[in-house]
């Protein structure tokens, strides 16, 4: 279940590199609307858990607005500490539940192991999970590509941003204080280990369309330089 922190600070450095690369170039339109599943996702799920801790919404946007694709504004959580947690870590959470129903629509299911604190065993599984879904995918069917953008722009959606990260640092240390002890003492939560462990597949598949992107965007800049 900790890979998902894993995951989140390269999810946090793939999409950072990616939004500085192009939301200030010509193409910036283009990915502004290549994105917007994400950033539609990631916004709504800041504003939902907002309303579910309590917190009313000042204001709601999916369009860009200076160095982000959107943004959320709300007053402070009824529930203290934990409340900006959930809210910052919500998309992290809602994005790649997304992307796991959009999988089962389009005929495609994710192959997972139940999570542990057995961090080795998991990345191990996990990776293994991933390239046998990628490899097992038919390039040949229109839902492969649908699939495939959709899990680049909710995988970048999933990424946290630095005002998120900033929120859900006091939280994160409670919540991971309290899953060492129920570990320690032997006290085991079967289904929310399954639930994370989901989680974690769809985020490492969507991690390899974005680091495919990372990629051919960087030989892009390569190539302008040696010009």
């Amino acid at each position: 279940m900790y890979l998902l922190l894993l995951q989140a600070i390269v999810l946090y450095l793939i999409s950072g590199y990616l939004h500085r690369s192009l939301s200030s170039s010509a193409s910036k339109p283009l990915y502004v609307a290549l994105m917007l599943p994400g950033t539609v996702i990631h916004e709504s799920s800041h504003a939902a858990v907002a309303l579910l801790t309590g917190a009313s919404i000042k204001t709601f946007s999916v369009m860009p607005s200076g160095d982000t694709l959107g943004r959320v504004e709300h007053t402070k959580p009824k529930i203290p500490v934990i409340g900006d947690f959930a809210i910052s870590v919500a998309p992290l959470i809602g994005c790649p539940a997304v992307l796991v129903l959009a999988g089962y629509f389009l005929g495609l299911h994710f192959n997972y192991s139940p999570g542990s604190f057995d961090i080795l065993t998991e990345t191990r599984y996990l990776l293994q999970g991933t390239l046998y879904f990628i490899t097992a995918l038919d390039y040949f069917s229109w839902k492969t590509y649908v699939f495939l953008y959709l899990a680049l722009a909710l995988g970048a959606g999933a990424a946290p941003s630095r005002s998120d990260v900033t929120s859900m640092l006091p939280g994160l240390v409670i919540i991971v204080v309290a899953a060492f002890a129920l570990n320690y003492y032997g006290i085991n939560i079967p289904y929310l280990y399954i639930v994370f462990s989901g989680l974690s597949a769809a985020l490492s598949i969507a991690v390899v369309p974005l680091l495919a992107v990372t990629g051919f965007v960087a030989i892009l800049k390569l190539v302008a330089v040696l010009k």
